[in-house]
């Protein structure tokens, strides 16, 4: 299959490639129905390297109750926040408002006002305004 005539398929192919972090690739049915957080609550892997590409796995990475989302990250959750969100939304999935970014962005947001106030202060110094 000649991937260059299909470039929504490439993105997708890619895209899925990138995000599972195990370089492997395909389209799955159940993948595909979770959604994002940077706190994630499951982990998909390949664990059996054989069928690696037929074969994905959930695992959970703490307890899940009854009727709760399963969330996967599709970026690395490590990364900063300003990063993680520059990446989500460069892939088309645009801003992630799990509730690790909610806080996250109003801890940036307060730092982003206090040291405007610094500088606006600075500047009024340096021009003797009071």
């Amino acid at each position: 299959m000649n991937l260059s005539k299909c470039p929504r398929l490439t993105y997708v192919i890619m895209t899925y490639r990138y995000l599972d972090l195990e370089a492997h690739g395909g389209l799955y049915a159940l993948h595909s129905h979770m959604n994002h957080s940077c706190e994630p609550n499951v982990s998909v892997r390949h664990l059996d390297q054989r069928t690696a590409l037929a074969r994905i796995t959930v695992i959970a990475n703490c307890d899940i109750r009854v009727g709760e989302e399963l969330l996967v990250t599709y970026v690395n959750p490590q990364i900063p926040y300003r990063m993680r969100q520059n990446e989500l939304q460069g892939w088309g999935f645009g801003k992630c408002t799990c509730p690790r970014c909610v806080k996250e962005a109003q801890k940036s947001k307060d730092n982003d006002d206090r040291e405007l106030a610094d500088l606006v202060k600075e500047l009024k110094a340096g021009f003797g305004v009071a």
